[in-house]
């Protein structure tokens, strides 16, 4: 009995009894947030991500536990993200001090990765009121859209960020699970993440019976990506990081190495031309 006790004390082990009891219901009210956020939900607190240990082999379920021992959902920081397409985003994390987990709420699959780069954009210390009215305006999305008031605390927090000689006149919008969607970063190129690693795989877990989630140790990145994170003044850092799906990669690649093989078969015939007998004979004559 004691034994008994000293388990439903330990918020562990009421964790991993959720995971393997606890099923979706389809019927149950949904969480209201637009469209765009739906695609990325940061950070979320533990009550709203459920690991299901049949998703995640031996290898993962060590880690996942070993992460939660010292995982403090009371330290979550604030995530700032962009869609840039359907295939890849842009997230910066604002004050950091500690392991954190990221919850992207599409479908799970190997081949979407996550990149660790600089915070993307530059801060700015205020928004133009004129160019705050001009920020899009989406019916759909009115509910969810930062007014000027808030704009100005999160310049004050340091939770934006903007490209460069940018108007900053896009959709800005309110804080849900930590999380600000922010369509002023810079768009980046396609290239960017050529050549780079991602996060080791065994971080990359199935959450919510479906989604992505990764398990971002705080240590790992300061020990392995020093020079992509930017310290704060209170101990605290920030970091960007690219999610992006792979096989885009793949088709580029074959798309300009296809390009560069008819070019090179162009350039052969054209020499050949100019070369055979026929065209000789009439340079002479």
């Amino acid at each position: 009995m004691n034994y008994l006790k000293k388990a439903l004390g330990n918020p562990l082990f009421l964790f991993l009894v959720i995971c393997f009891l606890w099923t979706p219901d389809a019927s149950a009210k949904q969480w209201a947030i637009p469209a765009p956020a739906a695609k990325l939900v940061g950070d979320m607190d533990l009550d709203e991500i459920v690991f299901f240990w049949d998703k995640l082999d031996e290898n993962k379920s060590d880690i996942l536990v070993e992460f939660l021992r010292g995982y403090d959902e009371s330290e979550n920081p604030i995530l700032e993200y962009m869609r840039l397409s359907p295939d890849k985003y842009y997230l910066n994390v604002h004050k950091f001090d500690s392991s954190f987990i990221i919850n992207f709420s599409e479908r799970f699959h190997e081949n979407w990765k996550i990149y660790v780069v600089k915070p993307h954009g530059k801060k700015i210390l205020s928004i133009k009121n004129d160019n705050v009215q001009k920020n899009i305006k989406v019916e759909t999305v009115s509910d969810y859209k930062a007014g000027q008031d808030k704009i100005n605390f999160f310049l004050k927090k340091g939770w934006l960020s903007f490209k460069k000689g940018g108007d900053q006149k896009s959709f800005i919008s309110k804080v849900f699970y930590n999380s600000i969607q922010n369509e002023n970063l810079p768009r980046g190129t396609i290239f960017e993440t050529f050549g780079e690693t991602s996060l080791p795989e065994k971080y990359h877990l199935t959450s919510n019976s479906f989604s992505n989630s990764w398990l971002i140790d705080a240590n790992f990145l300061k020990k392995n990506y020093p020079r992509k994170i930017i310290e704060g003044s209170e101990e605290d850092g920030e970091v960007g990081f690219i999610i992006e799906f792979s096989h885009k990669k793949l088709f580029i690649v074959s798309f300009a190495v296809s390009g560069l093989f008819i070019l090179i078969v162009i350039i052969v015939n054209l020499l050949k031309v100019g070369n055979d007998s026929i065209s000789l004979w009439l340079k002479g004559a």
